[in-house]
């Protein structure tokens, strides 16, 4: 028998205290219950990120030193998983996807408990042109690594898994734990057979607001990413084809 939907979010964050007490409240008011993973923030930020947790009802996951986004987003799942959560709702904690989207993603996720549903973002004018441009090309490259079934934003933040199939993924393979993991990550949902949908999502780039994205560093590991995904791709094009079944 299948198990009832059981929803949480799980929010990383590593050193955005600040932006998590603005953001956290807003989530906290729809009553999902939420796991916050501090990913070995500094300590002044980790007493805010922990403040501010406690403040909302939410539930702190701390870790004793920085793994990456994709670090301590699984460690996060694990623990939904543990707590008998069936999907999650991934939001980051520097307070650029709109709150107000997640009854919608809610309810898709109710019709349509076995999809994904991926952020499609809707930009506003604050959108830095060279992170859309890098977007662009990311999008192009997870265009051929699902050989075209993937048409949208592929670095969205925001997004709602169905827990089992996703930790069955992430326990086969190491997912990329930094910024290159919620693109590894679609594509090997999209490789598995896991129907992905879309569901609108306003970003914002608030003025004076933190990023952890760093440039160099990120673009660099991004672009390992594509290599890996690029050359799994070649070497097992039955997954191109699994990508294409009906969903």
């Amino acid at each position: 028998m299948p198990q009832p939907f059981a929803l949480c979010i799980v929010i990383p964050c590593y050193n955005h205290g600040k932006e998590l007490s603005a953001y956290l409240p807003q989530v906290a008011a729809y009553g999902i219950p939420i796991i916050v993973v501090d990913d070995g923030s500094a300590d002044a930020e980790a007493a805010l990120i922990r403040a501010t947790v406690e403040a909302a009802g939410a539930k702190l996951l701390r870790l004793s030193e920085n793994k990456g986004k994709w670090g301590a987003m699984t460690a996060g799942l694990q623990e939904a998983a543990a707590s008998g959560y069936t999907h999650v709702l991934q939001c980051d904690a520097d307070g650029q996807h709109d709150p107000l989207a997640i009854p919608q993603f809610e309810e898709q996720a109710r019709k349509s408990p076995a999809h994904l549903i991926l952020g499609q973002p809707k930009y506003g004018e604050d959108a830095p042109a060279a992170r859309m441009k890098g977007r662009q090309i990311t999008n192009f490259f997870v265009w051929l690594e699902t050989a075209g079934a993937c048409k949208v934003d592929a670095m969205c933040g925001f997004r709602l898994y169905p827990l089992e199939r996703t930790l069955q993924i992430l326990n086969r393979r190491v997912v990329e734990p930094g910024m290159g993991g919620d693109i590894e990550l679609l594509v090997r949902c999209y490789w598995a057979g896991i129907p992905v949908t879309t569901q609108e999502i306003r970003v914002c780039y608030p003025e004076g607001g933190r990023s952890n994205f760093r440039m160099l560093r990120d673009n660099l590991i991004i672009s390992w990413t594509h290599t890996k995904l690029c050359t799994a791709a070649l070497l097992h094009p039955w997954r191109l084809v699994r990508a294409h079944r009906p969903r």
